[in-house]
């Protein structure tokens, strides 16, 4: 079977020939050492704008192709080309799928002449041609610009290997003939198969991100780096694997992937975490799509737990006050659960954990061991998390502690992350010198973005005052309301944000809002908007609920301190002097 990238299909494709043909290269057998690239985009075509590449088959002692796929009826007429659609619609186009094809190769050659190195330099005369695909038709026409072994129709099945084998035969007798000469080191071998496709990937795959920066809850698309791609290489492989790193490095959007490329192979998935906000998050993610590409559950560890309970007809008593509260969801309620599974067990065939550090003791590795099918050992499960600096539900233990504890359980891989995809190179500035967080040189952002400002008051009254006058000052820079969130590491009733009276503030959720919004730092926890305001920073001492408050801004933070924080400040940027000097 080939390797696709991306690893499923889109649900926003909507060719279904498309997703045919995608299908038949995932299941063509013989093609191990084949990657094919589905939709790659073309950001420098020779005649437009920007192109596409419906497919682009790459594979071994054959060559580099781009394929058109062209379903539903198709003519021509004139020199103008038809195609109709399953509902009847009909597009004319000049430019034919043929002439598509080949300019689509021809400008990614191009393309990738400007992008390999010099060790690499060779791919860039890879051997390439270009074949049209109409899987729903009987293709008997063949005009001057194109030839038979070209196209792929209704009469060859879904046998794309063998129509891929056609294909390049065909071109190397074409070029054979032209040439009176074929140079056989133009043949890509399996290494640069892989490198082109390296090469390449990180110019068209794109997957969701978590964003709460312009509306909440809406999808936006970010592009993965090549070492978060290496990583979802190297779960694949395994059954059991901790993804870990610091805030920004992607872990909840390849939760996500891994989430969604098991529900395509028909897999019963779990994804769960630990933070309320972001359980909401994921629900409203996956309420958007066909009820076939749900996870049989998506939503917080505890509220599985409450299911499970629930649906026992137990009678369940949520105690009112935090202490009694706490105590029901880390003990009471996980062992009421863990007695109903004992007798009534419902089984996943792999569980997906986004903060996975908040999730890891003995207690809760028993009720894993309950719902993964074969057991939390021999089972199937993917942890993502950072164990060094987020996890804030485990004051008492710490990252190296989390991890020993699984691996007294059983084996698994270990998969580092440490590429910042979200903050810029100011506000990771910041993180290091408030936390003392030192970055390896490749978690640093390359983005530049406003300076960190930092506001000083010496009362509530005049925070209020401040913080009134930034959101203004803000508002005057057309930085729209619903880009900005406020954090507090104190409730809003305790928080000066309750004062403020001229300007509307909302608390957070993941509903449609065109105001400004308010959480605890500790409920954010995995989300980020493009502004970020704390407030209420009377001590800097707290260092992981800092990092957590920190990495939520993606571009412009700022930050309301009392004049003891202030204090504080100016001795950590010593610290942070000195240390550079050192």
């Amino acid at each position: 079977m080939a390797r696709m990238i991306p690893s499923i299909i889109s649900p926003d494709t909507k060719s279904s020939a498309e997703r045919r043909v995608f299908q038949w290269f995932q299941e063509s057998l013989g093609t191990e050492n084949w990657i094919v690239l589905h939709s790659l985009g073309l950001a420098e075509h020779i005649k437009l704008p920007y192109g596409e590449i419906d497919f682009l088959v790459i594979a071994p002692e054959l060559g580099m192709f781009a394929l058109e796929v062209k379903g539903g009826r198709v003519r021509r007429e004139n020199g103008i080309w038809y195609f109709t659609g399953r509902k009847g619609n009909t597009d004319a186009k000049e430019r034919g799928p043929f002439d598509q094809a080949r300019e689509g190769i021809h400008s990614l050659m191009k393309a990738v002449g400007e992008k390999a190195d010099t060790l690499h330099y060779h791919v860039a005369n890879t051997f390439y041609w270009s074949g049209v695909m109409f899987p729903d038709i009987d293709y008997g026409t063949v005009g001057v610009d194109e030839e038979p072994w070209q196209v792929f129709d209704c009469k060859d099945g879904g046998d794309v290997k063998s129509y891929i084998i056609r294909l390049a035969k065909g071109a190397r007798k074409h070029v054979t003939e032209l040439y009176k000469h074929f140079d056989e080191k133009k043949l890509p071998t399996i290494k640069d198969v892989k490198y082109i496709a390296n090469l390449l990937r990180g110019d068209f795959d794109k997957a969701v991100a978590i964003s709460a920066k312009i509306k909440y809850a809406e999808q936006e698309l970010v592009e993965l780096t090549q070492k978060q791609y290496k990583c979802v290489d190297q779960i694949e492989e395994n059954s059991r694997a901790i993804v870990y790193g610091p805030a920004g490095t992607g872990k909840t959007l390849l939760a996500i992937r891994q989430v969604e490329k098991l529900i395509a192979e028909g897999k019963e998935v779990a994804l769960m975490c630990y933070n309320a906000s972001i359980g909401r998050w994921f629900q409203s993610y996956f309420a958007g799509k066909p009820e076939d590409l749900h996870p049989k559950f998506v939503g917080t560890f505890h509220k599985l737990l409450y299911d499970v309970v629930a649906k026992s007809e137990k009678q369940i008593c949520i105690p009112s006050d935090d202490h009694n509260k706490t105590i029901f969801y880390t003990e009471m309620l996980p062992m009421m659960a863990e007695e109903i599974l004992l007798t009534s067990p419902i089984e996943f065939d792999e569980i997906v954990v986004d903060e996975a550090q908040d999730l890891i003791n003995e207690k809760y590795i028993d009720i894993f061991d309950l719902i993964i099918r074969k057991g939390f050992d021999l089972g199937r499960w993917k942890f993502f998390g950072d164990f060094s600096r987020q996890a804030i539900y485990s004051e008492n233990v710490n990252g190296k502690e989390l991890l020993d504890l699984l691996e007294e359980r059983t084996a698994f891989v270990r998969c580092k992350l440490t590429e910042n995809c979200r903050n810029t190179k100011q506000i990771c500035q910041e993180i290091q010198t408030i936390t003392g967080f030192e970055a390896p040189d490749d978690l640093w952002s390359k983005v530049d973005g406003p300076p960190v400002e930092h506001i000083t008051y010496s009362s509530d009254d005049e925070a209020i005052e401040k913080l009134e006058e930034l959101l203004l000052s803000l508002d005057e820079k057309h930085i729209v309301n619903e880009q900005i969130t406020i954090l507090s590491p104190r409730r809003r009733e305790n928080s000066i944000v309750s004062k403020v009276e001229k300007i509307k503030i909302k608390d957070f959720n993941f509903t449609k809002t065109k105001d400004i919004t308010f959480s605890t730092i500790q409920s954010f926890k995995g989300l980020e908007n493009a502004v970020i305001i704390l407030t209420d920073i009377d001590t800097y001492s707290a260092e992981k609920l800092m990092y957590v408050a920190l990495s939520r801004a993606r571009s412009g933070l700022f930050i309301l301190e009392s004049k003891a924080a202030h204090t504080e400040y100016q001795t950590l940027m010593m610290r942070r002097l000195v240390n550079g000097r050192q």
